[in-house]
This record gives C-alpha cells, structure tokens and sequence, in this order.
C-alpha cells in the first residue's frame, strides 16, 4: 500500500483494534474495561487483546495490525522501549497510536525516538485515558486530516501523518513521505499557511518539516525518519531547536 493510499487505512477499518500489553493483570483489566467502556459510550466499534509480555506482543505484530497500544515500559524480557523501537524500526509501522503508561516520569529521552503519541502516569485514571481515546479518533484517518493539492488534473489528499516533510525546489513543491514523493507546483509560503503549527515546523526556506518525524536534531540540522538530514537556517536555529523540544515536552506531559 502507498503512502498516498494509507489515508484510507481508517477509513476502511470498520473496528479500531486496542491492544494492551502490561505484566500486572491488575492494571489490563482496569485499562480494558476504560477503553470498552468509552466505546459503548461513544458508540465507536472497537475490540481489545491483551498481552501480559513485551514478547508475545511482538510475535503478534508480526502477523497482526492494530491500530491502538497502551504500552507498558517496565516489561519482563522485551521492555517496552524496545517493543516500540521494534514497531517503528523493524515493523516500520507508523500508523499505531502508540501510548506509553508506566508508574515513574523519567522516560522522555528514552521513548523520543520511538514517536508516542501520549504518555500516561499510573494509576490509569478514567478521564485520562477518555482523553488519549478521544484526541485519536479526532485526529485519525478517520476524519481524513490531511493536506489537499492538484497534480496532473488529479485531486489528493495525503494524511499529515504520513508526510515526513515538504521541499521547495523552485516552483515545485516536493511532498517527502516514507516510500515515495509526490510534486505539484507552489510556494512553500502557501503550504505553511494551510498547515497546523503543531504539526509542521519551518527550519528553512526550502524546508517544512513534521516534527513527529525528526528522528535526530542539532543546532544546524535536523535528521527524519528516513534519514534525510535537512539544514536548519541560521535565522530560525534557537526557534527550531525550542519548538522541537517543546514538542517532545509536551508529548509526555501528564494531562
């Protein structure tokens, strides 16, 4: 499937697959019924499967697609940094919302790179993980969120999250996603208007770049996901360097 084409992945999922994986049953069977809870609230189709190993859990990514794991990180065996290293490494599965849970704070550093969508402090509180469920579904394919452009007389939209970044080479616009690029005529001034600011950071004049996806950052340059080192403009150094870790920050906040 292309990268264009995933923008229908939760689309053309009728039921959203939970997974949970944790080593204390305690804390699974509370998670579960939170999250079956909210579906029959909500009344959004959803089905659950829980793990209690990071092990078993991979044997089943291997074979199966989710689209939702709550993550434990303290895990007998395979931990749950190495679980999501796997996912996004190996699997390269970007698609999973994945959110980490743990009873301590001090992972941020550790899980950057892995690309979590939330990080949750036990213990699991309700409205906490009501919260998580409910920003998924309002930013998932579901709602189809994406970027619109004409090229070729033909029409596409393309899911935020599956664009690594934009290029500007003279009239042309290059969008950047994991396996493959599509162009279309513009100006890059154009596109940042039309994107959300908590999405996409301008580091250069040529460049506009997801921040879920910049693997690596220093002070003159920033490295996504497929490994493409980007140059930081000198004139937006400290601005690029302060969102970007503003972003991480925020990402294992405990709201």
């Amino acid at each position: 499937m292309s990268d264009t084409e995933s923008v229908l992945y939760f689309l053309e999922a009728k039921i959203m697959k939970v997974i949970i994986c944790d080593d204390e049953k305690s804390t699974c069977s509370e998670l579960e019924e939170i999250i079956l809870k909210y579906a029959r609230e909500k009344s959004v189709p959803l089905v659950t499967e829980v793990f209690y190993s990071g092990d078993t859990l991979l044997d089943y990514l291997k074979r199966e697609k989710i689209n939702i794991l709550f993550l434990d990180i303290e895990l007998p065996g395979k931990d749950g940094v190495m679980v999501g290293k796997y996912i996004r490494e190996v699997l390269e599965e970007e698609n999973i919302f994945l959110v980490y849970i743990s009873s301590k704070e001090n992972y941020a550093l550790q899980l950057f790179q892995n690309r979590p969508f939330d990080f949750l402090v036990k213990p699991i509180e309700q409205a906490k993980i009501y919260h998580v469920l409910d920003n998924i579904y309002r930013i998932s394919g579901k709602n189809c969120v994406g970027f619109e452009f004409q090229a070729q007389n033909s029409t596409y939209r393309i899911s935020y999250k599956d664009i690594l970044y934009f290029q500007s080479t003279g009239r042309k616009i290059n969008i950047v996603m994991k396996k493959e690029v599509k162009t279309f005529y513009g100006k890059l001034n154009e596109v940042e208007e039309r994107l959300p600011e908590n999405v996409f950071l301008r580091i250069h004049k040529s460049y506009l770049v997801n921040k879920s996806y910049v693997k690596e950052f220093t002070y003159e340059w920033v490295k996504m996901l497929n490994g493409d080192v980007l140059n930081i403009s000198k004139i937006n150094r400290a601005d690029v360097r302060r969102k970007i870790l503003e972003s991480a920050a925020n990402e294992f906040k405990n709201v």
